[in-house]
């Protein structure tokens, strides 16, 4: 309430005040949306004339409004814009007509800056290992210039998301919560993607045998699934024993479905061996990788073959 005091003798007629000393005379919208915020708060109807302060803001700027802004501001609990208008309205302020009334404008905006300051949340935003070329920081979704990095930052209390990336680093994401009067640092600490992915460079071929082994199994499963399927048709009509209880062929002729089910169960076998063999492959290509920056050693690679009685994989590579 102290700041209500303070503001309201000065403020309640600025218009009528800039009139008299000056030739540049506030749009009359203006100062009707000025008293009328001045009526609103004297009700205390803060959230809807601090929406009359910052439409006559907007068609006439002036510091005896924006002091009453950052009044709302404060009431909101959004200190740093609070803040932020009562430095602005000492800029302001410059053109206020009438020296007692400049002065006494001013005298109002240094006692809300006196006694916003020990309350103010601040953070500071640190890279470290210095900015890497196309490095992108926001805050809040708000982007954040790199020439801010090191600067301690006014904020609002509360959560402050800070989100960075660059080409070829992993994304950076971090929230912090700051109170009131706390300064808060945020270290971004961007890695690589190859020392995200482990600090080792994982070859392709590795990605690719083991994309290939998961095919060649999921090929494996699938037959084996079908060669079930025959097994568990003939067990029905044939009473489990497809060589002396089959009904004639005339009624039903094992022969195709035998045919079927021996190359399912080959398809099955040499798939399978080729998908372990793979995916054995893959796991050599994830353990031996070198580290970040280290010279490659060896170098693996894993073809898969399939032929009419059978498939497997085969495995090569040069040392």
């Amino acid at each position: 309430m102290l700041a209500t005091c303070l503001v309201a003798p000065l403020v309640l007629a600025p218009v009528r005040a800039a009139q008299a000393q000056s030739a540049s005379v506030p749009d009359p919208a203006a100062a009707a949306l000025f008293q009328a915020g001045r009526d609103l708060l004297d009700r205390g109807n803060w959230k809807e004339g601090c929406a009359k302060f910052e439409a006559s803001m907007i068609l006439y700027p002036a510091a005896s409004t924006l002091l009453n802004m950052a009044r709302c501001y404060e009431h909101e609990g959004k200190l740093a814009l609070a803040w932020s208008a009562y430095q602005r309205a000492l800029v302001l302020n410059r053109e206020t007509q009438g020296e007692e009334r400049k002065r006494a404008l001013e005298d109002v905006a240094r006692k809300g800056l006196t006694k916003i300051e020990p309350r103010l949340p601040r953070i500071k935003i640190a890279v470290s290992g210095g900015a890497p070329p196309g490095l992108r920081i926001t805050h809040n979704g708000k982007d954040v210039p790199v020439a801010m990095l090191g600067t301690i930052l006014p904020v609002d209390p509360g959560p402050q998301s800070i989100s960075a990336d660059a080409p070829g680093y992993e994304p950076f994401t971090q929230t912090v919560e700051v109170a009131e009067g706390k300064v808060v640092d945020v270290a971004i600490a961007l890695r690589t993607d190859e020392e995200a992915a482990g600090g080792r460079r994982i070859p392709i071929w590795a990605w690719a045998a083991g994309g290939a082994g998961v095919v060649l199994l999921a090929g494996a499963a699938a037959f084996r699934i079908d060669q079930a399927y025959v097994e568990g048709k003939q067990s029905g009509i044939c009473g489990g024993d497809v060589t002396k209880h089959c009904p004639s062929q005339a009624v039903y002729d094992a022969a195709d479905d035998n045919a079927r089910k021996n190359r399912d169960n080959a398809l099955f076998i040499g798939l399978g061996m080729g998908g372990v063999a793979a995916l054995s492959a893959a796991v050599v290509g994830f353990v031996t990788a070198p580290k970040t920056g280290a010279p490659r050693t060896a170098k693996l690679t894993t073809w898969p073959w399939v032929g009419p009685d059978g498939a497997g994989a085969g495995i090569g590579g040069r040392f």
